[in-house]
């Protein structure tokens, strides 16, 4: 090989080494810590859209999440459910359950508030005897508190979902309004998931 050779490959090896460092150096990681599950309870919350509205006075929710180091722009590792009962919709009293799926974008205050966005696929049923009359799906924004001194919480701010179901009360193919609320950890002595976002 001669030496106009050599330092070619020299160059062009050191210029992908830094390439990795650059990469490496520049990626998000998010550290969670915790026990990997947690139940929390929320204030009453509001769903109203055209000509008909309900609250629903109380709710819960369980949830889990994966612990450890993950690379990556976002970390989706929040799931579970949540429960609304004791609602009233035209009358009729009826029970709202979703699923949810906590997408965390950002991180202004590290390790203690952390943004993104709450994926919501939720259902409208009946209380007795269980008939589904909606099915309600959004993403709203929400933002999780890691509170030190009390209990963490998990905020959903104002938001419009869509709603659907030939005997939705709310529309098919309508736009329902969820007031703001937050739920509150109750488990693991208010703690749950301990996020740290580093770059």
């Amino acid at each position: 090989m001669s030496r106009i050779s050599r330092l070619v490959v020299l160059v062009t090896s050191v210029a992908a080494v830094v390439s990795a460092m650059a990469g490496t150096a520049g990626a998000v990681t998010w550290h969670v810590g915790g026990t990997g599950s947690f139940t929390a309870t929320a204030a009453p919350v509001t769903l109203s859209s055209t000509g008909s509205n309900f609250t629903c006075p109380a709710s819960s929710a369980t949830g889990t999440y994966a612990a450890g180091s993950f690379v990556g722009a976002v970390y989706s590792g929040i799931s579970g459910s949540i429960t609304w009962t004791g609602c009233f919709l035209a009358g009729q009293n009826v029970e709202m359950t979703c699923g949810f799926r906590l997408t965390a974008t950002n991180q202004p205050t590290v390790t203690t508030v952390t943004t993104g966005n709450l994926d919501l696929t939720c259902g409208v049923t009946l209380a007795v005897p269980g008939t589904k009359l909606c099915h309600i799906e959004g993403s709203p924004h929400a933002i999780y508190t890691d509170n030190a001194a009390i209990t963490d919480t998990l905020t959903i701010t104002t938001s419009q979902l869509r709603t659907t179901g030939p005997s939705c009360l709310f529309g098919s193919n309508d736009i329902a309004h969820l007031s703001h609320f937050a739920f509150t950890v109750t488990s693991n002595s208010g703690r749950g998931p301990h996020i740290v976002r580093t770059a």
